[in-house]
């Protein structure tokens, strides 16, 4: 239940008890708070910066584990509850533009076509769960195990697989739910207790039930039992929302049911500018606390003292800039901007990667209607309105339900399995050897590289008819070899860092992801999408036909998919690490970092599952050290 805006003030002062304070609405308790130091002097207290997939979900771990400790979270952003934006899965990636989106975009990126991409990012409690597809997947086995391979013992599929297991609580779905869909999912393969609700949405569009049809002719399989590790083929994907069919976010699940917690205080619209630096014994360096900013403009710290630590969570984005302008990260940098240097870690903001996707569009045949017709349909869109406000059913329920992950060896030819050994003789000199040598091999042994699923609306091209209903086809590279970096070029928290995830630097992610999305055209000359599509192609249109027209438009056109990881690697610090595996920043006493920017590579799936999974570990660590 969302009881978040309630407890807005509930606070008792003198007793140290605070549930959720708003330092917009609630400034003059909340810098009182701060000042008082909310006699953080206790052994093993904690501030988390961030308040969004895995803070959240480690702020509830570590309070109840800690329970004469204080647990503080500070979030830049305010709270999802009640807000449809957030709630009501249909709207998934709504946010964008809004108020709780961070607006953040990257530089031109010189290898495709000096782009400017959008990389929007949850600027709300829950963070990324509040406004993502919703989709509840996970990634190959190897993909975690490579955690540890690249040099973090413990970091492999079976601890990680544990605790995403611990994160969520698997809701079967409903028998006629089941049987009209053709659901299936192996309760072994998930948690059944957890604080996330996973649930299959009560209405699938015709379109999606014929992806998996289109998907079976071409000869993929179809998967029953995606969770355990190996997720190639065609499978209907959970989605995080709960069985009253509303999304769940960390929020939601991890903080609500703790809003009494005696030990547990989140405060929104606190904006972190930095961390409060002093030295430590052994040449380390420790933090004090964190600079606070209210909504008025007035900066308080939070102090965190004796054996207390500072845990980053702010999101693979955030959390560099904030070490960056503590004087935490490469000293060149740095120095540049007259920063005095804390900590020389030149790790810090790079090893950045993200997903890179295109998009293909075609028109459905009369009578068949995607979203779209929610614009152009005032009947039906106060139909659907009114049955996802009285029984929570209906297209409103829906944000996705079918994907489909395929190797290299299901999208290449035998001729161009060839080509494409040749061209991944090739290291590009953004990537390590290692981690190179990893991609490699995961290619090699037929783990999925291109995922594709349907948007169910229009979502890429140049023209838009009117009374039209649209659907469009993601391609996306798992396994993209080009790496890039977040830094900033200011001193100021209020400027957004320099975002060059450097896409497509690497030959084989252009050539390859030209070679999927290719590929995408086979689905839509199947006889499944031949019933309900218009066989004329909308985007990029049949005239792109030749290896080089392909490879144009993915220049043209290549997109990200909001899944930034790398940017404080979860290596040794040799290799350019930044965390070792009890996620302590090197170099520091009390600094840890729990949320995606620790991932060292990218996984074949979203990246939702993994961030909570991360927040579980992370308390285990914690717990045990």
């Amino acid at each position: 239940m969302q009881f978040t805006l309630i407890f807005t003030t509930l606070v008792h002062i003198g007793v140290g008890l605070a549930t959720l304070v708003d330092f917009d609405s609630s400034a003059e308790l909340g810098k009182q708070f701060l000042s008082q130091e909310f006699e953080y002097a206790h052994t093993h207290s904690k501030i988390i910066v961030g308040g969004g997939t895995t803070g959240l979900a480690l702020a509830r771990r570590l309070s109840a584990d800690f329970p004469n400790k204080q647990v503080l979270v500070l979030e830049a952003g305010r709270s999802g509850a009640d807000d449809p934006l957030v709630t009501v899965p249909q709207r998934s990636f709504s946010f964008i533009g809004t108020d709780i989106d961070w607006l953040y975009t990257t530089v031109p990126q010189v290898h495709a076509s000096n782009q400017s991409i959008n990389l929007s990012s949850g600027k709300v409690l829950g963070g990324g769960s509040a406004v993502n597809g919703l989709v509840w997947g996970r990634p190959a086995k190897e993909d975690w195990d490579d955690f540890e391979r690249l040099g973090s013992s413990g970091w492999n599929w079976e601890n990680l697989y544990g605790s995403a297991r611990k994160s969520e609580t698997l809701n079967v779905p409903a028998a006629p739910f089941a049987q009209e869909y053709g659901y299936s999912v192996e309760p072994a393969s998930h948690g059944h207790s957890g604080p996330v609700d996973t649930s299959f949405p009560p209405f699938v569009p015709l379109q999606h039930l014929k992806f998996i049809d289109a998907s079976l002719e071409l000869g993929h399989p179809l998967n029953l039992d995606p969770y355990a590790g190996n997720n190639t083929g065609a499978w209907f994907t959970l989605s995080s929302q709960t069985p009253r069919n509303t999304r769940e976010t960390s929020e939601f699940a991890y903080f609500d049911p703790v809003l009494h917690s005696e030990n547990l205080l989140v405060c929104m619209h606190a904006f972190v500018t930095k961390l409060d630096i002093s030295s430590a014994p052994n040449g380390q360096i420790k933090s004090t606390g964190v600079e606070v900013r209210f909504p008025d403009g007035s900066i308080v710290s939070a102090k965190v003292k004796s054996h207390g630590e500072v845990i980053m969570s702010a999101g693979a984005i955030r959390t560099p800039q904030l070490l960056e302008l503590s004087g935490i990260g490469n000293k060149d940098i740095l120095q540049a901007l007259n920063i005095p240097v804390k900590l020389d870690l030149p790790g810090v903001g790079e090893n950045f990667e993200d997903h890179t996707l295109t998009i293909m569009t075609y028109k459905l045949k009369p009578g068949f209607l995607s979203f779209d017709a929610l614009s152009y349909n005032a009947t039906l869109k106060q139909e659907q309105q009114e049955l996802y406000d009285r029984k929570r059913l209906g297209w409103l329920t829906f944000a996705q339900a079918v994907l489909n992950f395929a190797p290299a060896q299901t999208v290449l030819s035998q001729e161009e399995l060839e080509m494409a050994e040749a061209l991944l003789q090739t290291k590009p000199d953004s990537i390590s050897q290692d981690a190179f040598d990893l991609i490699k091999q995961k290619i090699t042994d037929g783990i999925p590289q291109a995922e594709y699923l349907l948007f169910n609306a229009f979502s890429g091209g140049p023209v838009k008819e009117n009374m039209t209903s649209y659907v469009s086809l993601a391609i996306t590279h798992l396994h993209p070899l080009s790496r890039g970096s977040i830094h900033i070029n200011t001193t100021s928290i209020d400027d957004h860092p320099k975002i060059d995830p450097n896409v497509l630097e690497s030959e084989w992610d252009t050539w390859f992801l030209a070679k999927a999305t290719a590929y995408g055209r086979r689905f839509f000359e199947t006889e499944s999408f031949k019933e309900i599509f218009d066989s004329e192609e909308v985007f990029p249109g049949l005239d792109t036909q030749t290896d080089e027209q392909w490879q144009q438009f993915i220049k043209d056109t290549v997109n990200l998919g909001y899944h930034t990881v790398g940017t404080a690697s979860l290596l040794p610090r040799d290799k350019n690490g930044v965390v070792d595996p009890n996620l302590k920043v090197y170099g520091t006493a009390n600094i840890r970092v729990a949320d995606n920017s620790i991932s060292p590579l990218l996984v074949s799936a979203h990246t939702q599952t993994t961030a909570y999974a991360i927040a579980e570990r992370a308390a285990d660590i914690i717990k045990s050290t």
